[in-house]
């Protein structure tokens, strides 16, 4: 079963990191995303994010300011386990993109939300119902 870790990066004032995909088979290019992706044999899913998450835009995570919010593959409809943390960084970091995504932003909540509902990935679709469920992170 293939796992996917992603990461939910809130920075001081609240405002929301969205990636957009440089481009994809699937999702075409723009579509929003999060830093992070698939697991890699003898990883956690906590590993693979903090991975991922440095490999894509070049910040290094502390593991114990992330919580997980989801594990599972109710939201997926190819059985893809899908794992989400959250991080609320004490300051706005220097983002270094990857070839993966082409730009990004800082989103208030709700338009962050409403991006995450409007994608073509699935992962997103999980984003913004299991975000809707929670407080603010």
């Amino acid at each position: 079963m293939k796992k996917v870790a992603k990461l939910v990066i809130t920075d001081e004032y609240g405002k929301y990191l969205m990636m957009y995909r440089s481009s994809h088979p699937i999702f075409g290019a723009n579509d929003p995303d999060l830093p992070g992706g698939t697991l890699d044999e003898g990883e956690s899913l906590l590993e693979t994010m903090i991975r991922e998450v440095q490999e894509e835009i070049g910040v290094l995570i502390d593991a114990s300011a992330t919580r997980e919010v989801y594990s599972g593959a109710d939201f997926s409809k190819h059985g893809t386990h899908y794992s989400l943390f959250v991080a609320q960084l004490a300051e706005k970091p220097d983002i270094l993109m990857s070839w993966e995504h082409s730009s990004y932003e800082w989103l208030d909540r709700e338009v962050f939300l409403e991006q995450a509902s409007g994608a073509k990935d699935t992962y997103m679709h999980m984003v913004c119902a299991i975000l809707k469920k929670t407080t603010r992170d």
